[in-house]
């Protein structure tokens, strides 16, 4: 396997790893210190967006059942991995057409 498949994997993996973690961290801490909660919720919004159009209900904050964590650590890992592959190709773009200045 070519070392940049390897390094997207083990990205994917990571993302979704830390998504999962999030999301049981954000529903197993009741009341935990803003400084810490906000950057979690902030990170893991998309997935929980994704997650309330597809398989939440009306009302419900974030997702409580694995089931419903698990797909929303997918959906969650998505759209970073689809940011990130934005930004490069706007770095791409723009960073050429700097260059040539």
């Amino acid at each position: 396997m070519a070392p940049a498949m390897r390094r997207f994997l083990l990205a994917v993996a990571l993302l979704f790893a830390v998504s999962v973690a999030a999301y049981a961290a954000l529903l197993a801490w009741g009341s935990a210190p803003a400084w810490l909660r906000n950057p979690l919720a902030g990170f893991v919004e998309p997935g929980a967006t994704v997650w309330w159009f597809a398989l939440g209900g009306p009302f419900q904050a974030a997702p409580r059942t694995l089931a419903g964590i698990l797909w929303a650590s997918i959906a969650n890992t998505a759209v970073w991995l689809v940011l990130v592959a934005l930004a490069r190709l706007m770095a791409r773009i723009f960073g050429g057409r700097m260059a040539r200045r």
